[in-house]
């Protein structure tokens, strides 16, 4: 009879542990679609993703600092994509992105707390940066 009593506050004190639990997933930030639903993106995706982190850590971006890298949208290019990308010498040309490549979105769109990079799917490197206007 006394054990009766004890089940509704071992289940409360499992439910609040579990619930309050978090999972480190090594800060790896996750493909955040439009409807703000997650999706895990591939170890290549990660890659990419990683490396243009560094590359807005290194820009010379003037919001860098505010741009929240835990939000990241990942979109194929397209055989135009190229007119908006730039390098770090200067404006890239019609060979330096093909449709296979990614635009890779981070940080927060509804204001200008944001990049997007350019990167090779093949090699997981910067290619370049489209600018905000």
């Amino acid at each position: 009879m006394k054990m009766k009593k004890f089940i509704p506050i071992i289940l409360c004190t499992l439910l609040f542990t579990v619930g309050c639990s978090s999972v480190d997933d090594n800060d790896a930030p996750n493909l955040v679609a439009d409807s703000n639903n997650e999706i895990s993106l591939s170890s290549e995706q990660q890659k990419a993703v990683q490396n243009s982190i560094d590359f807005i850590e290194n820009s010379e971006f003037t919001s860098k600092d505010r741009i929240d890298p835990n939000i990241v949208t990942i979109q194929n290019a397209d055989e135009r994509t190229w007119e908006l990308v730039y390098l770090e010498n200067g404006k890239a040309d019609e060979h330096a992105v093909d449709a296979t490549d990614w635009i890779i979105t981070i940080g927060d769109r509804s204001g200008h707390d944001f990049a997007r990079i350019v990167c090779d799917s093949d090699t997981f490197e910067v290619i370049g940066y489209v600018p905000i206007e």
